[in-house]
């Protein structure tokens, strides 16, 4: 079904996909709302510093020019009156820079409502593109596509979350409670490809993400705005670590070499996600309190399953140190013969986090290993 800007429509109680895609990368952020209009906390905003509420029932699974979030109506709070889903981009800039911006909302692989905004005369800095709300005891979605004056900051506040003024600024280790929310984040790119974090002694438990989305065939409006790819790709996460003993070791689902994080190499695979389907992606995680043994960590990514192309998976890898903005970066540049990535380096140096920007690629792990020096030895695997 396509709607027009202020139509609405029921939609089933269950597991739904809420779908925005745009010509660019833009930032899409979800709103858990009461009757009268407000976040009940700051929990209640899912974006890309918290991508998920506090019961789980609305998950952000990725990001960038396509945005897809998990919504379980079956498990929303009764004190939840909609879910309202806006977009902002980048300061300076009006959401005409976005390009084409459209919503759709899925089930099971299938389109079941799908809306084009309006692009013509936009100048605004934010959109509240839809909402899903409940009416009579069922749910419906509304499409909006009401602009908004400001950015991400404003329109948060708008919805009644609150927001650390200090934007951009590593957030304070100690903070009065309750803590606000921080929008910071960071993004490693071409012209920004390193940061150094704050010295600890102890960097806890170091979180590393990896999403991407699963292609399916979908027939809807965005089929032929943005095309649609083929079938799922596997796509899995691993990493070269390095001891300051010089001992080395590889982490990946391929072999079950899965780590250990109270153990060397103080590195350990979580999860190992065929599809790209999962509310979570692939984590690995890293034992912060024995980082002053860890020399290096050379993070990559391959496609075991499906035709090599990037650009079509929207992989992101986000990093995540407690007490710091998330880091982030895409992994769309490569093209369609070369299935392996080399996406970031964490480096220990003095006791410093620094992370490093990759993002090269290669056609396998001995190549990967030839052009960062790492001297494995390597014979074929199966996961």
């Amino acid at each position: 079904m396509n709607l027009t800007a202020g139509g609405n429509c029921p939609v089933p109680t269950g597991e739904l996909t809420i779908r925005v895609r745009t010509s660019v990368e833009a930032d899409i952020s979800a709103y858990r709302l009461g009757t009268n209009g407000k976040v009940s906390g700051d929990s209640d905003m899912i974006f890309y510093g918290q991508r998920a509420c506090s019961d789980g029932a609305v998950r952000l699974i990725s990001d960038g020019v396509n945005t897809v979030y998990s919504v379980n109506l079956s498990k929303i709070s009764p004190a939840v009156d909609k879910i309202a889903f806006a977009c902002t981009c980048n300061p300076g800039q009006t959401v005409s820079s976005l390009g084409q911006i459209g919503i759709q909302v899925e089930q099971f692989n299938s389109s079941l409502v799908s809306c084009n905004v309006d692009m013509s005369g936009r100048t605004e800095a934010a959109l509240i593109l839809g909402e899903l709300y409940r009416r009579n005891h069922e749910w419906k979605f509304r499409f909006v596509s009401q602009g908004f004056n400001g950015g991400l900051k404003p329109l948060a506040e708008h919805f009644g979350v609150e927001v650390d003024d200090d934007q951009g600024q590593t957030p304070p280790v100690s903070t009065p409670p309750p803590k606000p929310i921080s929008l910071s984040k960071i993004s490693l790119t071409k012209n920004n490809p390193t940061i150094s974090l704050t010295k600890r002694s102890d960097y806890g438990l170091i979180k590393i993400n990896l999403n991407w989305n699963q292609r399916t065939n979908n027939n809807g409006m965005f089929g032929g705005i943005f095309g649609s790819g083929g079938g799922a790709i596997d796509l899995d996460l691993g990493c070269f670590v390095r001891l300051k003993n010089g001992d080395q070791h590889v982490i990946q689902a391929i072999g079950e070499r899965f780590g250990d994080l109270d153990y060397q190499p103080y590195v350990k695979l979580l999860a190992d996600d065929r599809t790209g389907s999962s509310t979570d992606g692939e984590w690995m995680h890293i034992n912060g309190r024995r980082w002053s043994e860890i020399d290096e960590i050379l993070v990559f990514a391959f496609i075991y399953d499906g035709v090599p192309n990037w650009s079509e998976t929207d992989g992101v890898v986000t990093i995540h140190v407690p007490n710091e903005p998330p880091v982030e970066t895409r992994l769309t540049e490569g093209g369609r013969s070369k299935g392996m990535c080399g996406i970031a380096r964490l480096i220990n140096k003095d006791g410093v986090i620094c992370a490093e920007r990759i993002n090269r690629y290669f056609s396998g792990h001995r190549d990967l290993d030839g052009a960062f020096g790492w001297g494995f030895r390597w014979v074929a695997g199966s996961k």
